[in-house]
């Protein structure tokens, strides 16, 4: 690039102007990859905090998390942004801890050596107490089956069913999907979920010795996820810092009510909690708002958005303090899921036994209940009974509480042609982005790559020349 198009190119972003309406991850991430070349930007928060599912309140006089409480080790867009910020040093490794499932076996651990709930030996005696000998000799049956009839199975439900029998699917791959993603088995595209799954049950011959073959060249010391000390609300902290410093104006409190063509570019209108509203103009929008917001501004101006809703029903999460002598021993391990149906329940995540916790602090449990319409009190009596339920003692006191109702999204590996279409069909327009767990997947470390890679296709369209003389960053 000469001198005179570089600077050219920087006149040109400051030119430019960008809006971003959502201040979860996905939009601050965003935000801050258009900032960084110099465009403006102005961002829009509904609410009056930023970070979305990651979030924190003071319960006992300590900030904790109640949602998203960490994220997945990768390399990638996070980890980059991690150290951008300089939180490196500030990464806390998950503790090392077993996840149990509760369903009509009562509430047992999962094998250790087990992937989607699939084990590679269906007699661990882990195995067989949630399945039964019965299910554990249905599952052998697997390793008999001639050659031959081995195919690849995207449809998850579907190979587990076949291949090891519907016990390991609702006893023991159900209540993860369910609990951890809210969608059923039948919605997870095996490919996607357990890369090379597949290909090593071609080469083994069974399911139970592909999931064998895949742990055997797992690092089992590495840790497979991280937190920011102190809480997340320290990365959300740090992020919106950043865009303080690179001139990010962040408008909290005001909804983007509608989205409007405007020339070439875009007019938003706003209304701000305090009862002023506007109209604001930018060349290029990018929506970062859950499923149903995004749909109700975007349906105007992209087919196929006016259809039923892709994303699991909402839940209520509670988080509780706790005076709990018995949950010293992490009696439950890291979570416990439910099978669908079996408990008022979807999970019981004790957060204490995944992150470091120093003897005789409070404990802190999430539970995750279906979305209800009772009061705060109902919905926190009805998780400090699912938590004591499932996690099998005495919760003891109850020092704080906080109940939240968060949106779910489909997993990346979701089986959804209609996601997929979706997805094509908004990324089409270099002046309109559209990003998100919803259009994407869910977990932090993937809502950024793809917020970050979105940013780049918007940035580019409005920093181009015709000439072919880009911006590169």
């Amino acid at each position: 690039m000469t001198a005179d198009a570089a600077t050219d190119l920087i006149s040109q972003a400051r030119r430019a102007r960008v809006a971003v309406v959502g201040g979860g991850i996905a939009g601050l991430v965003a935000a801050l990859r258009c900032a960084k070349v110099g465009i403006g930007v102005t961002l829009f928060e509904a609410g009056d905090r930023l970070g979305g599912i990651v979030a924190s309140a003071e319960l006992d006089g300590t900030m904790t998390d109640v949602a998203a409480d960490g994220f997945r080790v990768a390399p990638g867009a996070l980890a980059e942004l991690i150290d951008e910020l300089g939180l490196r040093d500030a990464v806390v490794p998950a503790q090392d801890a077993d996840t149990w499932v509760a369903g009509p076996h009562g509430v047992a651990p999962l094998p250790a050596a087990s992937i989607l709930g699939i084990p590679a030996n269906p007699f661990d005696p882990r195995a067989r107490r949630i399945i039964g000998a019965r299910g554990a000799w249905r599952a052998y049956v697997d390793r008999l089956r001639p050659p031959l009839t081995i195919g690849a199975e995207r449809n998850l439900a579907t190979l587990v069913r076949q291949r090891v029998g519907a016990r390991i699917l609702d006893r023991m791959v159900a209540p993860l999907t369910y609990g951890i993603h809210g969608v059923p088995p039948e919605q997870v595209d095996v490919d996607r979920a357990a890369r090379g799954l597949n290909s090593a049950l071609t080469r083994t011959g069974s399911l139970s010795g592909a999931v064998a073959q895949q742990l055997a060249g797992k690092d089992d010391a590495a840790p497979s996820r991280a937190s920011i000390g102190g809480g997340m609300s320290v990365f959300v902290d740090a992020l919106a810092e950043r865009l303080t410093d690179l001139e990010v104006e962040v408008r909290a409190a005001t909804e983007v009510t509608e989205i409007e063509r405007a020339g070439a570019g875009w007019s938003l209108s706003w209304a701000a909690a305090d009862g002023e509203s506007g109209v604001h103009e930018a060349d290029a929008i990018i929506v970062a708002t859950p499923e149903r917001t995004a749909r109700r501004l975007l349906a105007p101006h992209l087919d196929g958005l006016d259809g039923p809703t892709l994303s699991p029903e909402d839940v209520d999460v509670v988080t509780l303090v706790l005076d709990a002598p018995g949950l010293d021993a992490r009696p439950r391990g890291h979570a416990v899921y439910a099978v669908p149906g079996e408990a008022a329940a979807l999970a019981v995540v004790h957060a204490t036994a995944t992150w470091p916790h120093e003897h005789g602090e409070p404990h802190i449990v999430r539970v995750t209940l279906p979305a209800g319409e009772g009061t705060d009190a109902e919905a926190i009596a009805a998780a400090t009974a699912a938590a004591a339920e499932l996690l099998g003692t005495d919760v003891g006191t109850v020092r704080a509480a906080y109940r939240a109702r968060w949106p779910r999204a489909l997993p990346s590996s979701a089986l959804s042609p209609a996601r997929e279409e979706l997805r094509r069909a908004a990324r089409t327009n270099d002046r309109l982005g559209v990003v998100g767990a919803w259009i994407d997947g869910t977990g932090l470390a993937r809502v950024a790559t793809d917020a970050e890679t979105e940013a780049e296709r918007i940035r580019s369209g409005l920093l181009w020349h015709s000439d072919g003389e880009g911006a590169t960053t």
